[in-house]
This record gives C-alpha cells, sequence and structure tokens, in this order.
C-alpha cells in the first residue's frame, strides 16, 4: 500500500474538519462561552496535524490512489476526523476520558446518535453545536464533501466514492463522480435548508432548530435535550421531525432522478415500496398494540408516538417521544428487528439495508419453488429487474457477515459484565448506527456507565456500520498491507 496518498488524503481530510469547527467556535464566541479556548486549541491541533500529514506526503501523486488505498483512505478519514473531533469534548471538560470523548466523535461523525453526556443541556451551546454538526458532516459523508470541495484526485475518485458511499450499489447521476458528489452536497444542503425554516415556523428557537435539523437529514439523532424531540410536546414537530427522517431514510438517488424528470414516477421503486410498507405495517403493529394496552389515552397519540418511533428506529436515527423501554415486550422486539432493517440502500441510514434483505426474501423464495419444480428457471427479481447471481450472493454475503460481527461484538461487550438485554441491543444499536438501544443503554438512558472495552467494541462497530463493513475489515487483511 502507497501510505503517502494515504497521508495526502487524510491532511484534506483533517483540514475540513478543522475549518467545520468555524461555526461552533463563532456561536461560542457570541454567547460568552469558555469552550472558546478548547475550540482553538482543537483548531490549532487540526493545522498542525494536517501539516504534519501533508509534509510526509510530499511527492505523493493522484495517481497513485488504487483500490487498496481508497479503502484505506476512506476508512482512516472516519477514524481521523473522530481523533480530531473529539477534542472540543476533552478539552473543555466535557468527557471524563479520552474514550468516552471518542465515542462521542465517532458517534457523531458515524451518526449513531448514542451518546455518554448525562446531562446534556447542562453542555455549551458551542459544544452542542458542533456535537450536532458532526452528524450532519458524517450523513452524506466527509469523503464526499471532501471530493466536492477539493478535487485532488483525478480519475481516482471513482474508488473513493465507491468505499464511502453505503448501501449495496451507486449509481452515477452525473458522467463525473465529482459532480455526482456536489449535486448531493447541493440538494442535502437545500433539504437541511427546508427543516430549518418548518422547525423556526414551529416556534422553535434557532438552536434548537438547527440541532435537530442535523440530526434527522443525516439520519443522527443527536439533541441538544435529554428528553429529545419529546421536549416539545408537540405533534406538529414530531410529525415534521418524522417527515424529514423517513424523507431522508430513502435512496437519494430517486430523489436526484425524480429531480432531473421532474416527476415522483421513481419513487414507484420496489425498494422504496419495501420500505415504507415496512414501516407502515410495523407502526400499526405496534399502536395497536400500545393503545390496546392503555398506554395512551387516545389514538391519536398511540398512532403518533408509534410512528415517530419506527421511523426513527428504521431510518437508525435514534430521536425518541417516548420511552419505549416500558411499552409491552413485542412492540420492543418489533423496534429491535427494524434496527437490523435499516433505511433505503444510497440513504444516510444505517442497518441492513432494505434492498439487500428484500434480495435475500426473494432469493429464499426462488429456492422454495425450486424444491417444487427442480427442472425449472426460477429467476430472482425485483420488481421488472432481473437480479444477477453475483448481485444475490453478494447480498447474502453481507447479511451472514453482519450477523457475525453482531454475534462477535455482543459475546464480547458480554464479557465486560454487561447483562444479555443490554449487550444485544447495544451492538445491535451501534453496528446499525441508530443509538439508543434496550436494557442499561435504553432511551433514557447513556452509554456512560458502560466498560471502557464495551465502549471501544461499540465504537469500532460504529465505524463498521457508517461504512458497511467490508472497508473496515478488507484493512486487517494480509492482501490490503502488501505492496
Amino acid at each position: 500500500m502507497k501510505l503517502r496518498i494515504v497521508a495526502k488524503f487524510l491532511s484534506l481530510i483533517l483540514l475540513l474538519i478543522t475549518a467545520c469547527m468555524v461555526l461552533p467556535l463563532v456561536w461560542a464566541f457570541t454567547e460568552g462561552g469558555g469552550e472558546v479556548r478548547a475550540f482553538l486549541a482543537s483548531m490549532a491541533a487540526g493545522v498542525v496535524l494536517s501539516g504534519l500529514l501533508f509534509a510526509f506526503a510530499r511527492g505523493a501523486r493522484a495517481e497513485e490512489m488504487g483500490t487498496r488505498e481508497a479503502f484505506a483512505s476512506v476508512a482512516l478519514a472516519w477514524v481521523a476526523a473522530s481523533l480530531l473531533g473529539c477534542l472540543p469534548y476533552l478539552l473543555g471538560g466535557y468527557a471524563p476520558s479520552f474514550t468516552d470523548a471518542y465515542f462521542e466523535a465517532m458517534s457523531g461523525f458515524s451518526t449513531t446518535g448514542a451518546t455518554i453526556l448525562e446531562d446534556i443541556a447542562a453542555v455549551p451551546h458551542g459544544v452542542l453545536l458542533w456535537r450536532s454538526q458532526t452528524q450532519w458532516l458524517g450523513g452524506m459523508g466527509i469523503v464526499v464533501l471532501t471530493l466536492a470541495l477539493l478535487p485532488m484526485l483525478g480519475a481516482n475518485v471513482n474508488q473513493l466514492f465507491k468505499a464511502e458511499m453505503p448501501g449495496p450499489s451507486i449509481e452515477k447521476i452525473r458522467p463525473r463522480m465529482q459532480d455526482t458528489a456536489i449535486l448531493l452536497w447541493k440538494v442535502y444542503m437545500s433539504i437541511t435548508t427546508v427543516g430549518v425554516f418548518l422547525l423556526l415556523v414551529q416556534g422553535l428557537p434557532l438552536f434548537d432548530a438547527l440541532c435537530h435539523t442535523f440530526g434527522a437529514v443525516s439520519t443522527g439523532g443527536f439533541s441538544p435535550w435529554n428528553e429529545s424531540v419529546a421536549r416539545y410536546g408537540s405533534a406538529a414537530v414530531e410529525w415534521t421531525v418524522a417527515g424529514m427522517m423517513f424523507f431522508c431514510g430513502a435512496n437519494f438517488n430517486l430523489l436526484l432522478v425524480a429531480l432531473k424528470r421532474r416527476s415522483l414516477r421513481p419513487y414507484r421503486d420496489p425498494e422504496f415500496r419495501f420500505y415504507a410498507g415496512a414501516v407502515l405495517f410495523s407502526a400499526a403493529l405496534i399502536a395497536a398494540m400500545v393503545y390496546a394496552n392503555g398506554l395512551f389515552t387516545g389514538l391519536h397519540d398511540a398512532v403518533r408516538h408509534a410512528v415517530f418511533q419506527v421511523v426513527s428506529i428504521v431510518t437508525t436515527t435514534g430521536f425518541v417521544t417516548a420511552d419505549y423501554s416500558l411499552w409491552p415486550v413485542f412492540t420492543q422486539m418489533v423496534l429491535l428487528f427494524l434496527m437490523f432493517l435499516g433505511g433505503s440502500a444510497g440513504s444516510t441510514a444505517g442497518g441492513i439495508k432494505c434492498a439487500r434483505v428484500q434480495i435475500v426474501l426473494k432469493q429464499i423464495y426462488a429456492e422454495l419453488r425450486r424444491f417444487i419444480h427442480p427442472s425449472a428457471v426460477v429467476p430472482v427479481r425485483i420488481g421488472r429487474q432481473t437480479v444477477a447471481d453475483k448481485k444475490a450472493a453478494s447480498a447474502s454475503a453481507f447479511i451472514t457477515l453482519y450477523l457475525a460481527v453482531f454475534i462477535v461484538s455482543s459475546l464480547a461487550v458480554s464479557a465486560t459484565g454487561q447483562d444479555v438485554v443490554t449487550s444485544l441491543s447495544g451492538v445491535a444499536a451501534t453496528l446499525s448506527n441508530v443509538g439508543p438501544g434496550l436494557g442499561a443503554v435504553g432511551p433514557v438512558d447513556t452509554f456512560l456507565g458502560q466498560h471502557a472495552a464495551a465502549k471501544w467494541i461499540y465504537i469500532f462497530c460504529m465505524l463498521c456500520g457508517r461504512l458497511e463493513l467490508y472497508t473496515v475489515l478488507i484493512l486487517f487483511t494480509r492482501d490490503a498491507w502488501r505492496r
């Protein structure tokens, strides 16, 4: 592996993250907060680290970026961004240890939304804005943003784009990947602007509107309040946030094609219908269950909270309007399943992705038909398209690997002394980039009390979940490092 070109790319990433600290720094300065020094020191460290990496990379050429270098650059970009991003928490004294600070930063950049902050409202607004901004940057992808703003890698952009974008496939909307990256970020920023405006109209302060919009469009889930969206007790706010989460949990390719054609026909896509159907079916089940158990006095409240939590979990956002750990066990099991399912391919959501689950279900059905008709040719079809054997095998392999990482990680967390529910749901929540789980890491709890070793396991799961496993795990193979 040619480490110099990797170092050159990482120097650009760190410089970009440093520049992004300007907004929370200005906010902290206007409020006269003591976190100004923490941000200034963090930005200074970012400039120094970026300079050192750039000096090491002297002489590196863009054409040296091959497949191995691309995967290493993308995976290490999240590691480096979290290292720099954790400094405001650590230097400001808002995280008790480096492990906790790094956990919070990785949770933000990976759009997980798990937190170690117990009294969020006591943290200065500048730090909370940075916290929300990290998930917004991670939502569309800091690598994609780098490709859009700093196209110094030329023709090798394709490999980086493929390694970073979540989902089983990636389509080029424009002839050049750089143009696609720019278009994606323009649409992402437009959705963010609309979201902030809608929440402002409903009476939220600018700070709250920014943080919750950043969390919704990135499907990250960080809120500046311990009560999350439940703090406002407003059905209008909840439906607005739910709408943003649902919209951004769908494939962004559909939106780009719909805008290009000026038609909603792209949303007839089989994966989107599967995604929407899963949301409606799960919400109906949970609403009926919580209403029948008398947890809410009115049917509208039962439907409202059920829809919000289903959308929040399936899009792996993690916002809450109710403590679902107090709901019937059946509803918690449905939500746990939705953590694994995740949103659509090509969205800001985590999880296995609806496309892969859909392919595997069709594959199982095809196998059953082959048992009944041994001589028949039974293709796997999604809508009107036939799924190639290679793509079907890839989906099955990914789900198998995903479950393997989940099982091994859950066993490792349980070895630190956690109970079964906490171990399983904690790993599911971090691997799927959801945030809150069940047990000791439920919707009204934090990850602060978890063992330090467990936190590093969760950090690894967050990174794997955000980068779709292969981009991270490939670095543990011998071939990735051979010249």
